[in-house]
């Protein structure tokens, strides 16, 4: 369903709704959490999850500078659009929702120990890129010289974070 307009679901029909990583998504989150308020029930539950930190992200990043020769653009779906502290309560509580509650936790990427899957995984969102621009041996490359930064080696597992 797209959270922006749910209007085949009736007002005040669910108990729960839950979203995992996909408020960041939405051009319009303001809209999507008014929409999920109102398909809730009084007293109703959300529980939703955001990306805060994304080691993936940076590393991303780094590697489309050395591709590119220059800082990338932001992407048009920002897994981290709602990173700013407290920006995404600031939203809910925005939207209506009241005694909200929120926690943070992090937990590792274990990308495992295949080298090959390694840079497939820790460079998925860039795939169509590398594509089109015919540039995988120079974003390999680009991404061994930056793992460093965001990741560990154990027992020939790439981990993420550091």
């Amino acid at each position: 369903a797209d959270a922006q307009n749910l209007e085949g679901m009736s007002d005040a029909s669910f108990d729960v709704v839950t979203c995992c990583y996909g408020y960041m998504f939405p051009t319009e989150k303001e809209t999507a959490l008014a929409e999920t308020l109102r398909v809730l029930k009084p007293g109703g539950t959300l529980v939703a999850t955001t990306w805060d930190i994304l080691y993936m992200m940076p590393l991303a990043r780094d590697v489309m500078t050395d591709v590119l020769g220059k800082e990338p653009p932001t992407p048009d779906l920002n897994p981290m659009s709602l990173a700013e502290e407290g920006l995404f309560r600031s939203l809910v509580e925005g939207a209506g929702f009241v005694s909200v509650e929120q926690a943070t936790s992090t937990y590792p990427f274990d990308l495992g120990t295949d080298r090959y899957m390694q840079f497939r995984c820790g460079t998925l969102p860039l795939k169509q890129k590398f594509d089109e621009l015919d540039c995988w041996a120079q974003a390999e490359s680009a991404f061994w010289e930056h793992v460093p930064k965001y990741a560990s080696v154990e027992n020939g597992a790439l981990v993420m974070p550091r």
